[in-house]
């Protein structure tokens, strides 16, 4: 396991947050478009053609009904997107994630920063990812290229003037896995997981379109 880097002097609010003041800091606008685009691609053709076949069968209320519970789930996590934010300012930073809700870390708590440029699945493109820890190397906080932009990835390193290493080599994804495994997600650990999922994900529903597209009448 990769250590993270240590601090070489006191940390503290008098470099935080350059010039005193808060800043706010979003994930990349283009996640937000990006978001739109595969709900629509994903879930509009499909409903289309359900309704289609369904009208004729008498069970497009049952087509509703399903429209209408994924409109709720899409709005609900573009609810949830909207509030995803870091705010900088000298005393510490908040958090506020797609869970989680205004949580505080102090400036006094953060020791150390590491960059960690990982490639972007086979590309030879990378995008950073930030850990920062405490004196006890505990993660305070991660940040992954893929939603932050590099310069605010950059500004939450540089804000409170901790001890900053960036890793030379760019890293593969098991590589990060295998050198940063205890700070991951779990379902960075165990890819599997991820690929059970999306497949169980997918016979349920394929099990669901069966269900509405059957006839009102399978019951007699």
């Amino acid at each position: 396991m990769a250590e993270p880097a240590t601090a070489s002097h006191p940390t503290g609010s008098a470099q935080a947050a350059r010039g005193g003041s808060a800043r706010t800091l979003r994930p990349r606008h283009q996640l937000f478009v990006q978001s739109r685009i595969v709900a629509a691609a994903l879930t509009l053709p499909v409903f289309a053609a359900m309704l289609w076949f369904a009208i004729p069968r008498g069970t497009w209320p049952r087509v509703l009904v399903a429209m209408a519970v994924i409109a709720v789930v899409y709005f609900t996590a573009a609810y949830l997107l909207s509030r995803v934010r870091l705010v900088l300012e000298p005393d510490g930073l908040s958090e506020n994630g797609f869970f989680s809700h205004d949580r505080r870390i102090s400036a006094k708590r953060i020791a150390s920063v590491v960059i960690v440029p990982v490639y972007r699945g086979e590309s030879l493109e990378t995008a950073p990812q930030l850990f920062m820890f405490d004196a006890s190397c505990e993660l305070l906080l991660r940040l992954r290229g893929q939603y932050w932009s590099s310069d605010d990835v950059q500004r939450v390193a540089t804000a409170y003037g901790v001890p900053v290493r960036t890793v030379s080599e760019p890293l593969t994804r098991a590589q990060l896995r295998e050198d940063y495994a205890p700070y991951l997600y779990w379902f960075e650990r165990w890819p599997w997981v991820r690929v059970v999922c999306l497949v169980g994900g997918i016979a349920a529903l394929s099990l669901l379109l069966i269900v509405l597209m059957s006839s009102t009448s399978l019951t007699h």
